[in-house]
């Protein structure tokens, strides 16, 4: 496995757990909400402003439709996971994790 595809299972695995934390406490929707204003606030226009728009709607849907989307096995969901303000969530030791059973799976 290349390291593409490590980061890609990686990111699956992370959204995933981040899922499941929003499916257990729907109220962490707003760390992630103001984590993507951030963003916006921060860097101006960018090439992402059309995946960000598209997380703006993902994030008032509910656990169950966030995850058919974000979790699909398809290019557009990987290219959205990869510009994800989700990632506020985690742990860095979750992080550390996920990416250290993604190498592994690997090998």
């Amino acid at each position: 496995m290349n390291r593409q595809q490590q980061i890609e299972r990686f990111l699956l695995a992370a959204h995933r757990l981040a899922v499941a934390r929003l499916r257990d406490a729907p109220e962490r929707i707003e760390p992630v909400k103001a984590q993507l204003a951030r963003w916006r606030l921060q860097s101006g226009p960018t090439r992402s402003d059309p995946y960000w728009d598209e997380w703006d709607d993902l994030l008032n849907l509910g656990a169950d439709d966030l995850e058919r989307i974000i979790c699909a096995e398809t290019d557009h969901a990987a290219l959205l996971r990869s510009v994800s303000p989700i990632s506020v969530l985690l742990t860095q030791r979750e992080r550390a994790r996920l990416l250290s059973d993604a190498r592994a799976s690997s090998s």
